[in-house]
């Protein structure tokens, strides 16, 4: 019974370091400039969020405001407009 105390206090001790160091990386990436954009790309989301192409895809169809100067040009999403729609959800 001792052991198995021994080995859950030694994974709850790694659990608080990651999680530490997680907040400590999240800390560090939203002061870099690049994290901090108004626009962004399909690939800036998928990066910075998380989601993936299909989903985004998905979003816009169900109204999420999009910018594209041409058909096929670059698709540039307002950073404000994506957290109002993913918080509406």
């Amino acid at each position: 019974m001792k052991t198995k105390i021994e080995i859950e206090r030694r994974v709850y001790s790694n659990l608080v370091k990651t999680v530490i160091q997680t907040k400590k990386l999240l800390t560090e990436l939203s002061n870099r400039p690049e994290f901090n954009k108004e626009w962004m790309s399909i690939s800036d989301v998928e990066v910075e969020f998380g989601l993936s192409r299909k989903i985004i895809d998905g979003f816009r169809r169900k109204g999420l405001n999009t910018n594209q100067k041409t058909r096929n040009g670059k698709i540039l999403i307002r950073r404000s407009e994506l957290e109002k729609f993913l918080t509406k959800k």
